[in-house]
C-alpha cells in the first residue's frame, strides 16, 4: 500500500507539471493574453468568503486588461462571438487551476456579467468610442500617471459622466460592460504596467500587480508581451498586422509544452487507474462514520421513541440517488438548504431526496450529527428519514415521500381546493401531537425552531408531519423541563417568538408560538407576514372582539365550520401568542383543549391513556405510544382521545388560557 501511494505521489507530481501547460493545449483557439494576470493574487483575494465583492473586482480587472491587450492588436473590444465560450471556459479553468473556487466565478457572473467582448450601444471597436462624444473628457482625465486620491476620482467621475449620456443611470449591467469597454479603450492605448496602474483605479484593486516569473497563468501560448501603440494619440491603434488568430493555434505552442503535456496525460490515466477502487474505499468509509454513530442506541433509551417503521434507514449510493431522481431532474422543491427531488428507487421505494447546497458549507460533522438525531425520531406526524448518501462533498438526506405537499400549499394556492374545516382541524392536532413528542418524549428532548406552514407536509391521506429539523434544538442536559439557552436567533420571519428576539434565549415556549401563528394561519387562510405585517397583530382586533370571530375565518370555508371548535382555536391562538413565554400553556395544554373540542366524550379513555403513559415512563409496563390518537376508538371518523381538563393545571404553567376556556 505504501508503495502505491508513493507511485502515486510521483505521477500526481508530473501530472501538476503537464497541468501548467494544458490550458495552452485544451483551449489554444483563446486570443486573450493574460501575460499580465496574476492569478495568485486573485485566488490570495477570492480565498476570503466574507468579502465577495472585492474577488469579483479583481477577476473582472484582469479579464479587462486582457481584452484591453486584445484591443491593441486588432481594435477589437473583445473576442468574437465564435470564441466567447472557449475564452469563458478557459479562464474558469484556469482560475481553478489555481484555487479559485468555481462558486466564486459562478457568483461573480463570468459570463453573464464578467464579459470577454464589450458591446457598449453599438460600439464594439476602439475607433468609434475613442471618436465619440465626451470621450475626450475621460481621456484628458485619465492620463497617467493616475495616483488613488483626486486624480482617480476626477477620471472616475468623468467615465461615469461619458456613460450616462452614453446608455442612461438605470441600466446596471450596461452600465458595467461600457465602464470595462471604456477602459479597454483607454488601456488599449499603454503599455502593459500602465494599463495595470489604469485597471487599479477603474476596478478599486490597488495591489493589482503583474505576476512574477515565468506566468504560467498565461492563457495565451505566446508569453511574450504584445505589439503596443507607438503614440497614445494615434488614431491608428492596429500597429500589428496579425488580424487572425492561427497564430494562437496549437502548432504554435511549444515544443516543451506538446511533450510535457502528453507526459502528463498519459501519467493521468494511470493514476487513475490506480487509485480509483481505494477512492471509492474512502468515499464509502466517510459515510460509515455517520452510520456507525447514528446505528449506535441511545444511552437512555424511552419507551416511547419507537412509532413508525425505522427498518427501513440505510446509506443509499450516489448512483442509486442519481439513477432514482433522473439525473436530478425531478425537482418538487427548493428551501434554505437545498434542492428536494422525487425519487423512485429500484427496489420500488419512492421518496423525497433533499440535496444540501454546497454553497451552505455545512461541516462533515455537522451532517453526521444531524442524521444522528433524525434516524433517532420515529413518530407517526414526524417525516421519517429513510436514509442519506454522503459522497465526496455532495451530501443527500432521503426522506419518505408526502404525496400532498405542504400545508402551506393548500392554503395560500389558489391552483388547490380549500382544505375543509375538519381537515383543518385534524392537521392542527397532528402538529401538536407531534411537538409533543419533540418536547417531552424524545431522547433528548428537542425545540424544533422553525415551526411554519411550509414545514408541515401531507401525506395521502392529509395526515399531517413536521419536517425540516435542520434547526433544531436539543435540551441541554436531556430533561423534559427546557431552561433557557442563548443561541443565534434562527427561524422564519412570522414565526419566530418575539421573546426569543429579544433575549437571545431559548425554550419550548418559542416553538408553542410558532405553534399558534400557524393556528392563526389555519384558520385565516392568510400568510404569516401578510400585507406587510405580521399575521398575529393584523388579526388581534378580530381576535379580541368575540361578535368579530367569524371575520377570521378563511372566507372559502366560512360556511362550514364549527362555531365551538373555532371559539377553542382562537383561545389557543391567543395563549400561544402572548409576549412572555411564562404566560404561554404547554404543548401538552394546548394538544388537551384541541381533543376535548373534537370528541368531548372521550375524557375517560384519555384519562386512562395518560396514565399508561406515566408507568411507561417510569417502565412499569410495556405500553408504547407517542400519540394518544392511535388509541382513540377506531370507529371513530376524527379517531381524536382526550385528556382530563385537570390536567391543564400542571405545575410550571399557572396562567389559564384568555376568554371562554377556564378550568
Amino acid at each position: 500500500m505504501v508503495v502505491v501511494y508513493k507511485q502515486a505521489l510521483l505521477l500526481a507530481f508530473f501530472a501538476f507539471l503537464g497541468f501548467q501547460y494544458l490550458p495552452l493545449l485544451s483551449e489554444a483557439g483563446c486570443p486573450l493574453d493574460f501575460t499580465s494576470s496574476n492569478f495568485t493574487l486573485v485566488a490570495s483575494v477570492c480565498s476570503n468568503n466574507t468579502d465577495r465583492a472585492r474577488c469579483c473586482r479583481y477577476m473582472n480587472a484582469f479579464v479587462a486588461v486582457s481584452v484591453a491587450r486584445y484591443a491593441n492588436y486588432t481594435a477589437d473590444l473583445g473576442v468574437t462571438s465564435d470564441l466567447t465560450e472557449i475564452c469563458i471556459t478557459t479562464i474558469s479553468r484556469t482560475m481553478e487551476l489555481y484555487g479559485i473556487p468555481r462558486n466564486a466565478t459562478i457568483f461573480c457572473g463570468l459570463g453573464t456579467k464578467i464579459l470577454v467582448n464589450y458591446d457598449c450601444e453599438g460600439l464594439a471597436t476602439v475607433p468609434p468610442m475613442l471618436h465619440s462624444t465626451s470621450f475626450g473628457d475621460v481621456s484628458r482625465n485619465c492620463k497617467l500617471p493616475l495616483p488613488p486620491g483626486d486624480q482617480c476620482r476626477n477620471c472616475l467621475n468623468s467615465s461615469i459622466t461619458y456613460l450616462r449620456s452614453l446608455v442612461g443611470a438605470d441600466n446596471s449591467i450596461k452600465l458595467s460592460t461600457c465602464r470595462d469597454a471604456t477602459y479597454a479603450v483607454l488601456a488599449s492605448r499603454v503599455d502593459n504596467s500602465s494599463a495595470l496602474e489604469l485597471a487599479s483605479c477603474f476596478f478599486n484593486v490597488p495591489e493589482l500587480s503583474p505576476a512574477s516569473g515565468s506566468s504560467p497563468s498565461s492563457l495565451s501560448p505566446e508569453a511574450s508581451p504584445p505589439v503596443l501603440a507607438d503614440s497614445p494619440s494615434s488614431d491608428n491603434l492596429v500597429l500589428s498586422p496579425l488580424k487572425s488568430h492561427h497564430r494562437y493555434h496549437l502548432t504554435m505552442v511549444p515544443t516543451i509544452g506538446i511533450a510535457v503535456s502528453a507526459v502528463a496525460l498519459v501519467m493521468l490515466v494511470f493514476l487513475i487507474v490506480l487509485i480509483q477502487r481505494k477512492k471509492r474505499e474512502l468515499d464509502d468509509s466517510k459515510g460509515m462514520d455517520c452510520n456507525l454513530k447514528r446505528t449506535s442506541p441511545s444511552p437512555h433509551p424511552r419507551s416511547m421513541i419507537h412509532e413508525g417503521d425505522s427498518s427501513g434507514f440505510r446509506k443509499f449510493s450516489y448512483k442509486e440517488i442519481r439513477k432514482a431522481t433522473e439525473d436530478f431532474n425531478t425537482v418538487i422543491g427548493r428551501g434554505g438548504f437545498g434542492t428536494v427531488y422525487k425519487a423512485e428507487f429500484s427496489n420500488g421505494l419512492v421518496a423525497a431526496v433533499k440535496r444540501m447546497n454546497k454553497s451552505s458549507e455545512q461541516a462533515e460533522d455537522e451532517f453526521c450529527r444531524e442524521i444522528e438525531l433524525l434516524a433517532r425520531l420515529h413518530h407517526r406526524h414526524l417525516v421519517a428519514l429513510k436514509g442519506f448518501c454522503n459522497k465526496k462533498n455532495e451530501r443527500f438526506l432521503v426522506y419518505e415521500y408526502m404525496e400532498n405537499g405542504s400545508l402551506k400549499d393548500h392554503l395560500h394556492s389558489t391552483e388547490k381546493p380549500p382544505l375543509s374545516w375538519e381537515t383543518r382541524m385534524k392537521i392542527a392536532i397532528d402538529v401538536a401531537n407531534a411537538l409533543e413528542y419533540l418536547h417531552f418524549y424524545c431522547d433528548p428532548p428537542l425545540c424544533h425552531r422553525d415551526i411554519k406552514s411550509g414545514n408541515i407536509l401531507l401525506d395521502e391521506n392529509f395526515v399531517a408531519k413536521l419536517a425540516d429539523f435542520g434547526l433544531a434544538h436539543a435540551s441541554r442536559d436531556g430533561s423534559i423541563c427546557f431552561e433557557p439557552v442563548n443561541t443565534d436567533i434562527r427561524g422564519t420571519p412570522g414565526y419566530v417568538d418575539p421573546e426569543y428576539v429579544v433575549t437571545q434565549e431559548l425554550t419550548e415556549k418559542s416553538d408553542v408560538y410558532s405553534y399558534g401563528v400557524v393556528l392563526l394561519e389555519i384558520i385565516t387562510g392568510k400568510r404569516a407576514v401578510d400585507e406587510g405585517r405580521n399575521l398575529v397583530e393584523l388579526c388581534q382586533p378580530l381576535l379580541v372582539s368575540e361578535s368579530r370571530r367569524i371575520d377570521l375565518v378563511d372566507p372559502r370555508i366560512k360556511d362550514c365550520i364549527d362555531g365551538e371548535q373555532l371559539e377553542t382555536l382562537v383561545a389557543v391562538v391567543r395563549w400561544c401568542t402572548e409576549k412572555e413565554g411564562v404566560a404561554r400553556p404547554s404543548i401538552k395544554q394546548v394538544l388537551r383543549l384541541l381533543y376535548e373540542s373534537c370528541d368531548p366524550l372521550h375524557l375517560g379513555l384519555a384519562m386512562a391513556v395518560e396514565e399508561n403513559k406515566g408507568r411507561s415512563l417510569r417502565g412499569d409496563s410495556g405500553f408504547q405510544s407517542g400519540d394518544i390518537r392511535g388509541l382513540a376508538s377506531s370507529s371513530s371518523t376524527t379517531s381524536r382521545s382526550h385528556c382530563s381538563r385537570s390536567f391543564l393545571l400542571e405545575t410550571g404553567s399557572p396562567h389559564s388560557p384568555p376568554n371562554g376556556l377556564s378550568f
